[in-house]
């Protein structure tokens, strides 16, 4: 079929030049008005003519042009262009395409006490016990592969850091949610009465706040970055006087019982750029089993 069609295109195209080039002679010829000769209906009869194939060239092309979409679809059918081989009608990419897995971490502590409980990427620290009394949970993808270090992406070539590390920590004493709501005002660091693992937060900045709901519990979530003190001239500070940021926190917080707990997602600039998106649904995961 793509054969045939190229072959009436040619065959189509041959017409239009060949009606172009019958025009007319490039050279005066003997008897036209160039010449002054004394039989004027001749004349006339020449130019009538030369205007007859001038319009049947014109509508020879006219012919072809519009005959031409219909052999091009034709050539193209059983195959189409290169957008309708990649993408379905209703524009979503062709093939199966693998939703995102995650995988949960579940923690369960006992209740409020005067001390820290503190998880760091799963696994209690000293002085943490498991208890039955409290569990929440959150979620990281199955495509990170976790090591002392910190997360990896395994769907990337190059096995490209995405986490730090994930820490969960309930804070001692009585918390009420007011304390949350007014952690802008507070500070962050301050209101979330943060350990002494994410000190650095009490120097970092505040970028954006929201806040989502689980049933009736509100939680907190906030972007925090911190930018070293000196730094070298490079394209990311753009000349602007201030450094650009190195470390990035992403923290969600929620009272229950009277009780502070907050989930912190610790990464640096080039992690943030790998996993942005990864990190945030880790974070907008976090949640009580209630």
């Amino acid at each position: 079929m793509r054969i045939q069609a190229a072959s009436l295109c040619f065959l189509l195209a041959g017409v239009g030049t060949t009606a172009f080039q019958t025009t007319g002679p490039t050279t005066p010829r003997f008897g036209t008005r160039i010449n002054a000769v004394d039989d004027p209906n001749q004349v006339e009869d020449d130019t009538s003519n030369t205007r007859r194939k001038l319009f049947l060239a014109g509508g020879s092309f006219a012919s072809q042009m519009a005959l031409l979409p219909v052999f091009t679809a034709l050539a193209d059918e059983g195959e189409g262009d290169m957008t309708t081989q990649l993408f379905n009608p209703d524009g979503s990419l062709k093939g199966e395409v693998e939703e995102a897995k995650f995988r949960s971490v579940s923690i369960a502590w006992d209740g409020p006490s005067e001390k820290y409980f503190v998880n760091v990427d799963g696994a209690n620290s000293a002085g943490t016990n498991s208890g039955s009394e409290v569990r929440l949970s959150y979620k990281v993808p199955e495509k990170w592969q976790q090591k002392d270090d910190g997360y990896f992406d395994k769907s990337t070539t190059n096995l490209a850091k995405a986490c730090q590390r994930i820490f969960v920590y309930r804070a001692p004493g009585k918390v009420t949610p007011d304390r949350l709501a007014k952690a802008a005002t507070i500070g962050i660091a301050d209101a979330l009465y943060v350990t002494d693992d994410l000190k650095e937060l009490k120097g970092a900045d505040l970028l954006s706040g929201r806040s989502r709901k689980q049933g009736d519990i509100k939680f907190y979530d906030f972007d925090m970055a911190l930018a070293p003190k000196t730094c070298g001239d490079s394209k990311e500070n753009l000349g602007l006087g201030f450094c650009p940021f190195e470390s990035i926190y992403l923290l969600s917080a929620a009272v229950l019982d009277d009780a502070l707990y907050v989930l912190a997602l610790e990464c640096d600039k080039s992690e943030w750029k790998v996993a942005n998106s990864d990190l945030k649904r880790v974070r907008s995961s976090f949640a009580f089993d209630v």
